[in-house]
């Protein structure tokens, strides 16, 4: 089903990400568990999973650091992606190729030293998964086959992890495309109103539930005074930007689920849900002092403008939005002859059936 208010990205954005946010991970994911059942297995008291750059920067895992430690040994840990096997350190304090690393010769004073690198389906070297002790120790060879499945299971958990996310942001495009599009078919290029098409797409559908629950219903015709004129005097570039502002003007003071179209030229219909015509004039009246006081500078100086207004509230006998608007429509005239910037009510016009909404003509 076609919604209104139009879908906004950001919006379908938040849905998708909250939706797939076990895939996402766009805040980081957590994965110390992992690290701290390799700690218990192996009796260790840190656990490291250090990690190249593209992983480092929204996966963890790790056991017995805080921040600053997790840090440092990272970079410690790196020294040993170039290993394609598991490998044990007994004593890195005695190896000349670690002692002075600063968290060998330093906090926490790291002696021993065991990893078993982290891989893609590919084979590909992405991390390497560490453990770590004061105090110097070797490993049974069954031990580094046990630390080689440990880094096989986190292998599969951050490519898992990292698929999930690049699936999240093809769903995020998705998305961005189809609010595109959307607002594209629905929308009025210049002023961002609905276009005439869905204008009229939308209204029905209020008509019929406003028919349905005996609710009321007003519609608001409003024209820019003297348009014409702005365009010759002031050019059509000062004519653009009045149509764009005044309808920013006319969003901002309205409810969502208000309608806002653009029937032609400098013409454009606001249907008002749940409201009577005596309402509708309030906001019309509103609407008229708000545009009135804004200001525009286009080749002639600065200028200010004026609109009317004509509104009509839904009759009984009205199966469409037509006739509800040809009404208010009338109106819009009666506004224009009785000297302009004036909201009209279309309590004693009646439509004639079969009659084409009539758009008026600038001025």
């Amino acid at each position: 089903m076609i919604s209104y208010p139009l879908p906004r990205f950001e919006q379908q954005k938040s849905e998708v990400m909250q939706r797939y946010r076990i895939l996402n991970g766009s805040g980081g994911f957590d994965t110390n568990h992992v690290a701290r059942t390799a700690a218990l297995v192996f009796g260790v008291p840190i656990v490291v999973a250090a990690l190249n750059e593209r992983y480092r920067a929204w996966f963890r895992s790790a056991h017995g650091v805080n921040d600053t430690q997790f840090e440092r040994l990272q970079d410690f840990c790196s020294l040993a992606n170039l290993s394609d096997v598991p490998f044990v350190v007994s004593n890195a304090q005695q190896e000349e190729y670690f002692a002075k690393s600063p968290v060998v010769a330093g906090d926490p004073k790291v002696a021993f030293f065991a990893g078993a690198p982290l891989r893609d389906p590919d084979g590909k070297r992405f991390g390497t998964l560490c453990l770590l002790d004061p105090r110097p120790r070797t490993m049974a060879p069954h031990e580094l086959a046990t630390l080689e499945s440990f880094a096989g299971l986190l292998s599969g958990e951050i490519c898992l992890r990292s698929a999930g996310r690049y699936a999240v942001q093809d769903l995020i495009d998705v998305e961005e495309d189809k609010c595109t599009l959307y607002d594209l078919a629905m929308t009025d290029p210049l002023t961002r109103a609905l276009n005439r098409r869905a204008f009229f797409h939308f209204t029905e559908r209020e008509v019929k539930r406003a028919n349905r629950h005996g609710l009321d219903l007003s519609a608001m015709m409003m024209d820019i005074d003297h348009f014409k004129k702005i365009n010759d005097i002031h050019g059509h570039a000062a004519g653009d930007e009045v149509l764009r502002t005044m309808i920013a003007a006319v969003l901002k003071a309205i409810r969502d689920e208000d309608l806002v179209g653009r029937l032609g030229g400098e013409e454009f219909a606001l249907l008002l849900p749940e409201t009577p015509p005596a309402r509708a004039k309030i906001l019309g009246d509103r609407l008229r002092h708000v545009i009135k006081s804004l200001t525009f500078v286009g080749e002639g100086g600065p200028f200010s403008i004026s609109i009317s207004i004509g509104i009509s509230g839904l009759h009984k006998h009205d199966q469409d939005i037509v006739p509800v608007l040809e009404r208010a429509d009338k109106a819009l005239y009666q506004a224009k002859r009785n000297g302009r910037d004036r909201t009209e009510l279309a309590a004693n016009i009646s439509s004639v059936p079969g009659e084409k909404i009539a758009l008026a003509a600038g001025g």
